[in-house]
């Protein structure tokens, strides 16, 4: 990369902020006067790959390049997903040796070590031991922080884990049976407490909360700036502003009829996603009978480009006349700042890190799916279709003039001189044969 394309690529990653509990403050590594970038940490190059690199590459490389990276980028995106089929691991061998065999054709020979190879075995590996989350190191690394907290004598450190670990467990167990008055073997009072219960409902005809639905919200709500749901913290825009992370993106997934001309009289439902980031949230509160958290959304028109990366622009909006939404309805997703057009944003999922959702319903039939994570199919570039020749001259850089000395140049034509000869020698002899 020329000087000017490094500190576009370090630009972009300056810029970028993500949200909490996903990856450190990255943009503190980059140095972009010097166009470098240091002291990040294993968990940080894990995330770059997955979310950040795409953007700046495909700006500022050939596509023939940009295409191999950017699969790459998603090859460990999805082999790192919660949830992930065998049809899906099926395709995603088939991917890297795809990607894999149009690297070997762009870099050296000597770029290809043993770990550029070891991409060719990760989709078997997750075959035979399922997903990476329950087997990589991260979560090991965690626990290690845990435990380090528990030191209060550094000349004894592993007794004073032992004795944290221990009354962390004492703690947990008798937590399960002091968090009531009663004990938890008197059955006779609370089966008392749910007959009187199952009578009480019986003679209501309309249950509490329909009620409380009819008469409407209390008209005096509580407003927020900051909410938990859904295992994502979510942030106001405003909130965001004055921040080092952005937790104001949003992602909603519904099914919305869709029309294919004018005239069309019969709608096709479909899942369609909106993207969007929170204005604002509201607490409505039912007299007491239930509450509801509604956020208040700017919605942004969605499109893809050529390497199947969504994109919103800011200044255009869409559905605003219906901004709310349901807090319990979003997850949430994060902008990354185009490298040349700083109204377009490139759109990221992100996945709580410690949610799953486990399914009760288990079909023998059903494909096998490790844990029940939400998950979209990606749309990936698909390889240029040429004749197998990459150039490996870049036409968009002044040319490097390098002086040679006088022997080093009559030594290698002598060289060439002699190649051609020993050729031709070999010609003649198969000739005459």
């Amino acid at each position: 990369m020329t000087a000017a394309e490094k500190i576009i690529f370090c630009s972009v990653l300056k810029g970028a902020k993500l949200p909490d509990n996903s990856g450190s403050n990255i943009a503190r590594c980059v140095q972009q006067t010097e166009k470098k970038i240091s002291g990040y940490k294993t968990h940080d190059a894990h995330f770059m790959l997955h979310y950040l690199l795409q953007v700046p590459i495909k700006s500022i490389l050939p596509d023939h390049v940009a295409i191999a990276l950017v699969r790459l980028c998603s090859f460990f995106r999805r082999i790192c997903q919660k949830v992930i089929s065998l049809d899906e691991v099926v395709n995603l061998e088939a991917e890297i040796a795809e990607t894999l065999c149009q690297l070997e054709r762009i870099f050296p020979p000597s770029f290809f070590d043993i770990m550029v190879h070891l991409p060719i075995h990760l989709a078997n590996e997750v075959r035979l031991g399922g997903p990476v989350q329950y087997r990589w190191m991260y979560p090991v690394e965690r626990y290690m922080c845990t435990l380090k907290s528990y030191v209060r004598n550094r000349s004894r450190s592993e007794g004073s884990i032992a004795e944290g670990y221990l009354a962390n467990e004492c703690i947990n167990f008798c937590s399960r049976y002091l968090h009531e008055d009663s004990r938890q073997d008197s059955t006779e009072s609370l089966e008392t407490m749910m007959s009187v219960f199952q009578m009480s409902c019986e003679l209501r005809d309309v249950p509490g909360w329909a009620k409380g639905l009819a008469r409407g919200p209390n008209r005096v709500a509580k407003r927020f700036s900051g909410y938990v749901i859904n295992g994502y913290r979510f942030h106001t825009r405003h909130r965001d502003a004055r921040r080092k992370t952005q937790n104001s993106g949003v992602t909603l997934e519904a099914l919305t009829p869709s029309f294919a001309t004018v005239k069309d009289k019969n709608p096709i439902e479909a899942k369609v996603t909106y993207y969007g980031r929170i204005v604002d949230m509201f607490e409505l509160d039912y007299y007491g009978q239930f509450k509801v958290v509604l956020f208040k959304c700017e919605w942004y028109t969605v499109a893809k480009d050529n390497f199947g990366l969504s994109y919103v622009y800011f200044s255009k909006k869409c559905y605003q006349e219906e901004p709310f939404v349901l807090a319990f309805q979003v997850n949430q997703c994060f902008y990354v700042q185009d490298s040349y057009v700083s109204d377009k944003h490139y759109v990221m999922k992100t996945i709580p890190r410690d949610l799953f959702r486990i399914s009760d319903d288990l079909e023998s039939d059903s494909p096998i799916i490790y844990a029940r994570e939400p998950c979209e199919p990606e749309v990936i570039p698909s390889l240029p279709n040429d004749n197998g020749e990459v150039d490996l001259v870049r036409n968009d850089l002044r040319a490097t003039i390098i002086d040679v000395a006088p022997n080093m140049f009559a030594k290698q034509r002598g060289e060439e001189d002699e190649e051609s000869e020993y050729e031709y020698m070999e010609d003649s002899d198969s000739e005459t044969s």
